[in-house]
């Protein structure tokens, strides 16, 4: 009796499973195009890390080691490589004093992420500054050589 109830109910349940499963036919699948920072050109990624700087800078007032790192990395990654990449693809001539400014930044960042992993909150907060002077040093830079300059503040200008 046993047997034959927990046979009974292991086939209402398989029956139920394979009766709420869509046919594949039924199932819609949505296209999904991959990001590339190419597609939004260096004013809208320098925007976007913009927002990561905010959180990085809110990380770092309340000593938040873990969100600090994933952050600094972030950041790294996203003006330090792709930011770095728009700016070589939409300027063909790259300056000596571009690549100083960009090897300041990835200085300061590696600096930033070992502060956090160590906790050291007097270094986190001097390397936090030197990661800004970095960046505006480079906006200084880049704004000189456009006439229309980019405003890479919160407001965008708008």
């Amino acid at each position: 009796m046993k047997n034959s109830l927990l046979i009974l109910t292991l086939i209402i349940g398989t029956l139920m499973v394979i009766a709420s499963c869509k046919k594949p036919e039924e199932v819609k699948v949505e296209e999904v195009q991959a990001y590339t920072p190419k597609q939004e050109g260096l004013a809208g990624a320098m925007k976007k890390a913009s927002i990561m700087m905010r959180r990085l800078a809110r990380a770092v007032e309340n000593n938040n080691w873990v969100e600090m790192d994933m952050w600094t990395q972030e950041l790294k990654e996203g003006i330090g490589f792709h930011c770095v990449e728009l700016y070589m693809i939409e300027n063909n001539d790259i300056s000596d004093e571009f690549t100083v400014l960009s090897n300041k930044f990835n200085s300061a960042t590696n600096k930033l992420i070992l502060c956090s992993k160590e906790h050291d909150t007097d270094n986190a907060n001097l390397e936090f500054n030197n990661l800004i002077k970095s960046c505006d040093a480079c906006h200084e830079s880049f704004n000189k050589d456009m006439k229309n300059p980019l405003d890479f503040t919160d407001s965008g200008g708008r």
